[in-house]
């Protein structure tokens, strides 16, 4: 489809979770007016329920803009040919095959179209699987200088020359270093993952403390902010529900039931003044140390790769259940802030996609046959995902694990 050349650039986003269409909502949402811009969600067993879909278009452009568009990507075709930017905020086997078929529809020609990938949050230490996903992306979103030269580093191993961009992630607003909150504590909110930790055991013992936190300090509240209740969709499957469990241990007598209640939604609903955040490595700590909260990354469980909190090493966040219990305020180092997610902010994000939409406006971007045939031989598992229909989804995912994995992009990967 010819764009006239003063028509402002059109961007589409193409997501798949809740995680990631948090992501796409608010990383369009920074680009301002300026820009023509959609957002559309992949059908896929992880599509996000009405809950977290409002939650993720609160206070963005999209707001009260009515439904957002659930489409399998075998018929994206026409809003792939039409947009001159397709950012792939997806979990890499869908931004893999998103992006093959954009190049495919073009193949042997110049593209039209540029495509762009990047991951939700904290993505430290970089990995190959990552970005192996998306290596036929014209450009890839890193969240800090660290993190930029991590995956510049893995893009080089692999042999890949598509160049990597420092940005801010879109929901940290906060100009330098952050101004800190000096209200007492008198909130305490727990920022669960489906992944983290790995052991009903350490969930349950994630819980107890929260219980003994709020019996320690009777006036404080104690909230666990899910990403999603038992059994509803989200980014990574989750074996042990932090709902279910508290259930258990209230009905074995573990705890009493009122110490902690439980809130689904948008994450910045309860970051209020007077919050003390914790997590194992969440990215809402992130939107925590913006707002200028206390937090703390909790080192019971490990701090490392496998944890995904390895990056909060020499943060000043590190802490124990025990600091939770004691109510002990964490701050960032300046130097940590500077390296990790919090470098100043500019308009350096904007600047490259307008030139990509340029370039590609001009028919100026390629894709080499050898990368288009390799991420053409995709695994099977990875294509069920969007192509069968939602009952026999179900069936596929209740298969033997070693056949059809319940999620086809484990956490390092994404």
């Amino acid at each position: 489809m010819s764009i006239p050349p003063q028509a402002p650039p059109r961007i589409l986003a193409v997501a798949d979770s809740d995680s990631y269409f948090k992501f796409a909502c608010a990383s369009l949402d920074a680009l301002g007016p300026g820009w023509d811009r959609r957002v559309v969600l992949a059908r896929t067993p992880l599509l996000p329920t009405t809950e977290q879909r409002a939650g993720a278009v609160a206070g963005t452009f999209l707001d009260g803009a009515g439904p957002t568009t659930v489409l399998p990507l075998h018929r994206l075709g026409p809003l792939l040919d039409s947009a001159d930017v397709v950012l792939g905020a997806a979990t890499g086997p869908v931004v893999q095959e998103l992006f093959h078929r954009v190049a495919s529809r073009r193949r042997g020609c110049r593209r039209n179209t540029a495509l762009v990938s990047a991951l939700p949050g904290v993505a430290y230490p970089a990995t190959e699987k990552a970005m192996d996903f998306r290596a036929l992306g014209d450009l890839f979103l890193a969240h800090g200088l660290a993190e930029a030269r991590d995956f510049s580093g893995v893009l080089s191993r692999l042999g890949s020359d598509q160049p990597v961009l420092a940005t801010r992630l879109p929901f940290l607003v906060s100009r330098g270093e952050p101004v800190r909150d000096a209200t007492p504590v008198d909130s305490v909110v727990f920022a669960a993952q489906a992944k983290f930790p790995f052991h009903r055991t350490d969930r349950e013992r994630i819980l107890k403390a929260l219980a003994r936190t709020h019996r320690a300090n009777p006036g404080v509240e104690v909230i666990v902010k899910l990403r999603a209740r038992d059994g509803e969709p989200q980014t990574h499957r989750e074996a042990h529900p932090y709902d279910r469990l508290w259930a258990g241990l209230t009905a074995d007598g573990a705890v009493a039931g009122d110490e902690v209640t439980f809130a689904t939604g948008a994450m910045a609903a309860v970051l209020r003044p007077g919050t003390l955040v914790v997590t194992v490595s969440s990215t809402a700590v992130l939107e925590a140390v913006d707002r200028g909260l206390p937090a703390v990354v909790l080192t019971d469980f490990g701090l490392n790769r496998a944890l995904y909190n390895l990056v909060f090493d020499g943060s000043g966040l590190t802490g124990s259940l025990q600091d939770v219990e004691e109510l002990k305020v964490l701050r960032p180092e300046p130097t940590w802030l500077a390296e990790h997610y919090f470098h100043p902010p500019d308009a350096v994000a904007s600047g490259a996609l307008e030139q990509l939409a340029r370039r590609a406006r001009a028919g100026a971007l390629t894709t080499s046959p050898e990368a288009l045939a390799r991420t053409g031989r995709m695994a099977l598992h990875h294509r069920l995902r969007t192509r069968l229909p939602r009952p026999l989804l179900r069936l596929v995912r209740g298969l033997p694990h070693r056949r059809f994995p319940a999620r086809a992009d484990p956490p390092n990967g994404r």
